[in-house]
This record gives structure tokens, sequence and C-alpha cells, in this order.
């Protein structure tokens, strides 16, 4: 007989373990009221989590309590240090290999293919691909950075489970809420929105975030999907913004430092 779904079973148990008992309960969901076939795990893996969600939250609290806040502004300030730092570093050294990638390829193919390569213009042939590089790769450190909160739970790192459209679950008012997380208000395209629309609408209190208030809203003001976005979103799960914000201008300063030295060396 299978085990029962219950925080309390699900705590003490490794993430494996922790997917295979979430993934057999999931099986048992009717999904024939979701149209997009695509979302059927979602709204699966959504419909078992919610009702233990509140618990889950609540042991992890009550651990942050017993162990000393992460919350506190001086453990917050270094574990965001720490996490920007390694972002930083290990963003550069793929700087620094991508770098080299290109000119061993410029090497043995020397006749340009743009007016960039033509005048050696090494900033300007690299700097397309290597923000778009750096903008994916971010959108997964905000995830890391909320993390160090008890009140968000990331489905991969916690359950070792996917759900297609949502990044992050939070706590907040008690309430459980399944989000997207993105950089920028403007982070979306016009193709992407209906997708993102139905992604979310699936769930119970679903929620569209963006990191920071910067920018102009392309996900559409709807009164199913309430968005937030900069120092809202880092209110309600206790992160301080200003740390956020201080640590993050200094790694992209950082990397747009190495990157200036790379071009021109």
């Amino acid at each position: 007989m299978p085990t029962e779904l219950t925080a309390d079973t699900l705590i003490p148990l490794s993430i494996q373990e922790r997917k295979t008992l979430i993934l057999h309960h999931a099986s048992l969901i009717d999904v024939t009221k979701i149209t997009d076939e695509y979302l059927h795990d979602a709204y699966k893996l959504e419909k078992v989590i919610y009702p233990i969600a509140s618990a889950y939250f609540k042991y992890q609290i009550e651990q942050d309590n017993l162990n000393g806040s992460v919350l506190r502004l001086d453990t917050q300030s270094s574990l965001i240090h720490s996490k920007t730092n390694k972002f930083a570093e290990n963003f550069i050294t793929w700087l620094k290999e991508d770098f080299e990638r290109k000119n061993a390829i410029l090497d043995r193919h020397p006749n340009p293919i743009n007016l960039f390569e033509l005048c050696g213009a090494k900033l300007l042939v690299t700097s397309n691909s290597v923000t778009r590089t750096l903008s994916t790769k971010m959108g997964l450190l905000w995830e890391d950075i909320s993390n160090i909160s008890p009140y968000v739970i990331i489905p991969e790192i916690e359950f070792g489970i996917k759900i297609t459209g949502i990044d992050i679950i939070i706590l907040s008012d008690k309430i459980v809420k399944f989000a997207q997380l993105k950089t920028l208000k403007g982070t979306l395209t016009g193709s992407q929105i209906p997708r993102a629309k139905k992604e979310l609408g699936i769930h119970q209190n679903p929620l569209f975030i963006t990191a920071f208030d910067l920018g102009k809203w392309t996900f559409p003001k709807t009164p199913n999907i309430p968005r937030i976005a900069g120092k809202e979103f880092w209110d309600i799960i206790h992160i301080d913004y200003d740390l956020v914000e201080n640590n993050v201008r200094n790694m992209l300063q950082r990397i747009d430092k190495a990157f200036a030295e790379l071009a021109t060396s």
C-alpha cells in the first residue's frame, strides 16, 4: 500500500524518495478538464503538492528559527554575497573560454562574415551572445537567492521535480502561491504571453513575479493572475531588497570589467 503523502512523510526522505512518492500520487489525479496536454503533469503535481505545502513551509520556518534565522540581515548579506560572487566567478570563467573558442575559430577561418569581424571589434562581435547567455543564467540566480528564504520552495531543489511554468512556490500571508519568476517586467515577448497565462492559469493562487521593478509590463494585468515586481516580491519572502540590488550591481560591474578587458586584450 503506497505511503500517505503528507509533509511529515516527505520531510525525512531523500529528494529522490520525495520525487517517487509525489509522482505516484500525481499519477492518480484526474486531468480530463485540462485541455492542454503539455500541462497535464503540471496540474497533477500542483494538486498533490498544494495540500501539503503549508505544513512543509511551517517545518522550514520552524527549523530556520531554531537554527538562528537566515533572515537576519548579516546572514542574508553573507549568503547573497556568496551566491553572486560564485555566479560572477563562474560566468567570467565561461567568458574566457568563449573568447578563446571564438578567437580560435577566427584564426582558422580569417575571412570575416560581418562588419564587426572585418574591423576586429571583439566586443561587438561577442556582446550580443554574451548578454543573451548572461540573461538566461541570471534567471536561475534569482531562484537561487530566493531559496535562501524558508518562505520559498524550489520544486526542483526540494522534490527533484520540474513543474512546467512554475519556478518557485512561496508562502505569502499564509497563502501558498505557485509562481513564475522572471528578471524584468518586459522579459516576456508577445508570443510568450499566452503560454505563460495558460501555465499559471491552471493553478490555485498563481502569481507572476519579476525580480526587479524595471521597464514596462508585458504580462497583462488580469484578475486571476496577480503580478508583483522588485522590492514587493523580496519583501514577501523576507529578503532585503537593498542587499539583493547592491550585490547584483557589484556582480555585474565585475563581469562588465572582465568582459571589457577580454575584448581589448
